[in-house]
């Protein structure tokens, strides 16, 4: 038994690519490949951040890769389905059952509420929600709105669902540091983003 090393991140990434590619329903317009690789740029971000060595960035590595694979199957409970591509893929790689099962923990921890129980789930957490501070935010959330709608989740018109993501933004607490003390305050410039656009839609 081993622990992930650097081939068998780049392994995964073409995997999950690859099957992404595939396999996922165009209705998935928000968790797709390009969310995927955005949140595996962030975990390398914060976990730096945060001081971790390089086998726990190769296994937060391996976590963002595979934490919204199960979209392909799923989109409710999509996580229990990424900790089995997940564990499939590095059971037949012969990683230790202990590692398997860190990277197993960092995906459920993203499920809602998010609820990590160590210092590699609150990175993947962080890196999943860093959305919620990007200059396109807007753009990036009606995606989700769209998604949301494809999928038969729920269909909101763009002043509800902002109203609805208004509310997520009380509700959400960044974990690591690198969350509260960088991401939180450009969090809060997006709420009142938000806030603003919803005032000018009542008044339109």
């Amino acid at each position: 038994m081993g622990k992930i090393i650097e081939s068998t991140v780049i392994e995964a990434k073409n995997y999950v690519e690859n099957i992404l590619d595939e396999k996922l329903s165009k209705d998935c317009v928000y968790h797709s490949k390009v969310h995927t690789f955005d949140v595996l740029r962030n975990v390398e971000t914060i976990g730096k951040y945060c001081g971790l060595d390089e086998d726990e960035m190769n296994i937060l590595r391996i976590s963002a890769l595979f934490h919204d694979v199960g979209y392909i199957s799923s989109n409710d409970g999509h996580e229990i389905e990424s900790v089995r591509y997940a564990e499939r893929f590095l059971s037949t790689r012969g990683i230790d059952p202990e590692i398997i099962e860190q990277v197993k923990n960092s995906i459920l921890a993203t499920q809602m509420p998010q609820q990590p129980v160590d210092l590699l789930g609150q990175v993947l957490c962080d890196a999943d929600m860093m959305h919620l501070t990007y200059k396109d935010y807007f753009d990036r959330i009606d995606l989700l709105r769209q998604e949301w709608s494809n999928t038969g989740k729920v269909s909101l018109d763009e002043m509800e669902f902002h109203e609805v993501a208004l509310d997520f933004f009380k509700s959400h607490n960044y974990f690591t540091e690198y969350g509260k003390n960088i991401l939180d305050p450009l969090k809060n410039e997006t709420a009142f983003l938000t806030k603003k656009k919803l005032k000018s839609m009542n008044i339109a």
